[in-house]
């Protein structure tokens, strides 16, 4: 009997790639890499794709945030400790004073730090884009034909260079001194890097003259005191509206508390 001759079977497809899944999850794949290095070299073409909206060059600025200040908080809490977003960083009380004050007000300190951390978790973006509206504004007026969301992604891609840059240093810096330390000179390097970067965007898209650039850049300096403020003040309001509601407790006793006696 005959055999028919088989036609050999094909190595058929490879299968998905890594970056297959990372675009398919986050919807970026090599473009990630290629937003942060360009956002260090060539910051000002990043926020001329933006502007000329072209979205296939490099990673979205949003979804680049979310990544990026989501690793910088783990990192801080990894390196600072709990206490940076406890409620132990209100008082200047030890933790043994608070937690007996809260025992006495019917509470412990076990339990306000839950429920503390699980509404900072929830309220930490919306007080960061609050906070951060001024600086997006300014692109803004120094463009009114351009859109405000085109303002904001704009900032964004400013902000993503100064948080990746943040992280490194930090990282880098904990080899040669403490992890408070590292975390406290890393956003004070990373902040003349964000003015570098934001000049060359200023001057790139918003100004014709180094002269305009300058003074438009020194406007924001001038605003960051503020941007701070308001994230400390929205953080505190935040603190008071949790302890108020879900424990009955004033925030300015808490904030009051001093040394190892209660009031």
């Amino acid at each position: 009997m005959s055999q028919e001759p088989q036609t050999p079977v094909g190595p058929g497809p490879k299968g998905p790639q890594l970056d297959d899944m990372l675009d398919s999850l986050m919807g970026w794949n090599r473009s990630f890499i290629r937003t942060l290095k360009d956002g260090f070299l060539k910051p000002e073409e990043v926020a001329g794709a933006i502007l000329q909206q072209e979205s296939s060059s490099y990673a979205n600025p949003i979804r680049l945030l979310v990544f990026l200040f989501g690793i910088y908080m783990t990192l801080t809490v990894f390196m600072v400790g709990p206490d940076a977003q406890n409620v132990e960083a209100f008082t200047p009380a030890a933790p043994e004073v608070l937690n007996a004050w809260l025992i006495a007000q019917g509470s412990s300190l076990e339990e306000v730090n839950e429920v503390w951390s699980f509404w900072l978790q929830i309220m930490i973006w919306p007080i960061m884009v609050i906070s951060s509206l001024p600086y997006a504004l300014l692109f803004k007026a120094y463009a009114p034909g351009r859109t405000l969301y085109g303002a904001v992604l704009v900032y964004l891609t400013t902000i993503n260079t100064m948080t990746a840059a943040q992280i490194l240093l930090t990282l880098v810096l904990a080899i040669f001194m403490d992890n408070a330390a590292s975390v406290a000179l890393g956003l004070l390097m990373v902040m003349v890097l964000y003015f570098y970067i934001t000049g060359r965007v200023i001057y790139a898209h918003y100004a014709r003259t180094l002269t305009g650039t300058i003074l438009k850049l020194f406007s924001f300096v001038l605003l960051t005191p503020v941007t701070i403020v308001i994230t400390l003040l929205l953080q505190v309001l935040t603190f008071d509206q949790v302890m108020e509601h879900r424990f009955d407790l004033n925030v300015s006793d808490i904030i009051e508390l001093r040394g190892d006696t209660a009031p």
